[in-house]
């Protein structure tokens, strides 16, 4: 019993934490700015990339729920995939809301500051989820989709960082243990329920001391891959300051700084 009282500890501590930093910082100003694509062709050939990455989501998740059924929402990795899908999605519908920027610079609105905090999230989880799977989960039999889930997403959000003159933002850092709490809820009631006592992932199981250590480690491993997506952004901004935004770009690697961007 004690290791599971271990775990709800930290679990309960990281929304406390997590919901703390979010009241009293996630509502700070935000630097104006503006974001303009370098050619017509540019934005449409960014908005093209997005529907298309909505239709090879769209695939592979249709193909998983025909091999695992509903079985498979019970795995982490299915839960960021889908996170990435709304950003796409969510991301096509602001572009389109915002398409004077092919052609002059258009104000960065809150919305885009949004879209821009859940990409960075995004982005971070997917190099944890590459790290996670290929280093302690990886199967040989994987079947094809798999592949796009455990990197060649990662790969592709590579180049839609490239496009979408987006950077991590260090004060997001206040979201990134929120969704992994929320899955391990969610995984201990269906685990007690529908699952009938099956774990996806083999280190979530509570039977050994150990246990806690592995949530631990998880919990830190979502800082730290963070911390890695904050250093690729803060190299793009150095490098290659013509892919971000055009006002104020010189500022934008400085992490302490709350900003909006746009798609």
């Amino acid at each position: 019993m004690w290791v599971q009282l271990v775990i709800g500890s930290i679990l309960a501590a990281s929304f406390a934490i997590s919901g703390h930093a979010i009241y009293t910082l996630g509502g700070g100003s935000a630097v104006l700015e503006a974001f303009q694509y370098k050619t017509p062709s540019t934005y449409y050939v960014h908005v093209g990339f997005r529907f298309a990455m909505l239709a090879l989501y769209a695939a592979v998740l249709i193909a998983e729920a025909e091999y695992l059924g509903i079985k498979m929402v019970s795995f982490y990795t299915v839960w960021n995939f889908i996170l990435q899908g709304i950003y796409y999605l969510w991301a096509i519908k602001y572009q389109l809301a915002t398409s004077g920027s092919r052609e002059k610079p258009i104000t960065v609105t809150r919305e885009g500051a949004h879209l821009n905090s859940l990409f960075s999230i995004c982005f971070a989880n997917s190099l944890l989820v590459i790290v996670v799977y290929w280093g302690f989960l990886y199967n040989p039999n994987m079947r094809w989709y798999s592949y796009i889930q455990h990197g060649g997403n990662t790969l592709l959000f590579l180049i839609e960082f490239a496009l979408n003159g987006f950077l991590v933002q260090g004060t997001d850092v206040i979201y990134v243990s929120l969704f992994p709490a929320i899955y391990a809820i969610f995984i201990w009631i269906s685990n007690a329920t529908w699952l009938n006592g099956w774990w996806p992932y083999r280190f979530l199981a509570m039977e050994t001391p150990v246990a806690p250590l592995w949530y631990i480690g998880i919990f830190l491993g979502h800082f730290v891959m963070f911390g890695l997506a904050l250093a690729i952004s803060s190299a793009k901004a150095k490098y290659f300051p013509s892919l971000c935004p055009v006002v104020h770009a010189n500022k934008l690697f400085m992490n302490s700084i709350n900003y909006d961007t746009i798609a």
